[in-house]
């Protein structure tokens, strides 16, 4: 993978990361309330591994 490739990939995570967190789940039926956490999980995983991914070629170029 491209490091800047990589960075936008990683920012577009945390953008939707973002609009998951800050949506009011006040009137969201259980179902979607769940939905919404796996797929919080799924990019917050997505997020480490792109996150390790660049750590380790940053330190390899060193």
């Amino acid at each position: 993978m491209d490091i800047i490739e990589a960075k936008r990939n990683l920012e577009v995570l945390e953008r939707n990361r973002s609009r998951l967190m800050n949506y009011n789940h006040l009137y969201s039926s259980y179902a979607f309330r769940r939905s919404c956490g796996a797929e919080l999980r799924k990019i917050n995983k997505q997020i480490h591994g792109i996150a390790e991914q660049l750590n380790a070629q940053s330190k390899k170029t060193r």
